[in-house]
């Protein structure tokens, strides 16, 4: 076996373009790494204007132009023990060792969407299954996925599942106009996470609560065109929402937000709704847990496995069920509170430490054997 610290080289490219949950697990697991140098090392593959920062705490940074140019030959430079790839696939590949994280399958789940993009995925991950020595799965459900539709033997696959970080208490008031209380899912507006199915559930509620419960869709998406904001005045402790004029099931999509003004959206909202279709984790769920926040989920895919018996869960698609589902954690005090306490309970079963010192216990085991 190698003595420590082990050399990590990451392909890093994405790190500051990502925002989602991917972009959250590479960024916990570099944050605890650099904290780590006794037992790993870390050498960042990253694009030009990440060069500038955090010289001062990693090892070396390489920029996209000089890989883009010298690619296996710089990173043969390095001599890493291993390279590991977080993003889904591999455009590249180096001679060393090679390690990917898989956080779902979808361009083999979907691949009629966007063909030639899906093409170019695919080819992503076929190359990963043939370069790579062992392949992290961030599910049980994604390890399935992996050999299901990847010519990879399950022995090559380890799951790690993510973590979330505890949530602090909320630090503002909330003032709504336009609502009473919210209804929160977070999230690309992309097909397969089905806000069409909770649009649709919203307007399905009773008439009492339709016209006071608003929904609020924070992530990557175009921002509601027709009036509407999201607005957090640390200075006041308040975070402020305003719902556009609606008849019924009022609805903000607030485009990306910020971490604080995210994290007060999860504390804040009478319940977080998932009706996605297909997960490899779902780490909003455990966030919006963390927070305290009632979950309300479809049964797809990896999700009974995060959220386990802390959700209430609707078959995926069913919008009458949802709108069912929602009411009753809208309505039913007790049922909430006891989701809320059940989920913050939940929450705590995942932490990125656990997830950082797992995955550094894949590596060191994939390193020895390579040494063998």
């Amino acid at each position: 076996m190698r003595n420590l610290p082990v050399h990590v080289a990451v392909d890093a490219a994405n790190l500051t373009r990502d925002r989602r949950g991917i972009g959250r697990y590479v960024r916990a697991m570099l944050t605890r790494w650099l904290e780590q140098r006794d037992v790993v090392r870390i050498t960042l593959l990253v694009p030009d204007v990440l060069v500038g920062q955090a010289r001062t705490r990693l090892t070396r940074i390489l920029s996209r132009d000089e890989l883009a140019v010298r690619r296996r030959n710089a990173v043969r430079s390095l001599a890493p023990d291993l390279v590991w790839y977080p993003w889904n696939g591999m455009t590249w590949t180096s001679p060393f060792v090679n390690i990917a994280t898989v956080h779902d399958v979808w361009p083999f789940v979907s691949p009629a969407a966007a063909p030639a993009t899906r093409r170019r995925e695919q080819t992503s991950y076929l190359t990963m299954a043939a370069q790579t020595r062992a392949i992290i799965a961030n599910s049980h459900f994604t390890q399935m996925e992996i050999t299901r539709y990847l010519p990879v033997p399950e022995s090559r696959v380890h799951v790690v599942h993510m973590g979330v970080d505890p949530a602090p208490s909320a630090a503002t008031s909330v003032q709504l106009h336009g609502a009473e209380r919210y209804v929160l899912a977070v999230g690309e507006d992309e097909p397969r996470k089905n806000f069409a199915t909770l649009r649709r559930a919203m307007t399905l509620l009773p008439e009492s609560l339709r016209r006071t419960t608003g929904l609020v869709i924070a992530g990557r998406s175009r921002p509601s065109p027709d009036g509407g904001r999201v607005a957090l005045r640390e200075s006041r402790r308040e975070l402020t929402i305003e719902f556009p004029g609606a008849e019924s099931a009022p609805t903000l999509v607030t485009g990306e937000v910020s971490d604080a003004v995210l994290g007060e959206l999860y504390a804040h909202a009478a319940v977080f709704a998932f009706p996605s279709i297909y997960e490899g984790f779902g780490l909003v769920v455990l966030e919006a847990m963390a927070h305290g926040t009632p979950v309300v989920a479809s049964d797809a895919a990896s999700i009974p496995e995060v959220a386990g018996d802390a959700a209430l869960y609707f078959p995926a698609g069913d919008a009458d069920a949802l709108a069912h589902t929602l009411l009753q954690a809208i309505t039913d005090e007790n049922a909430a509170a006891a989701l809320a306490a059940a989920g913050k309970i939940r929450a705590r079963e995942f932490s990125w430490d656990r997830t950082a010192r797992n995955t550094l216990e894949v590596f060191s085991r994939v390193i020895a054997g390579a040494g063998a």
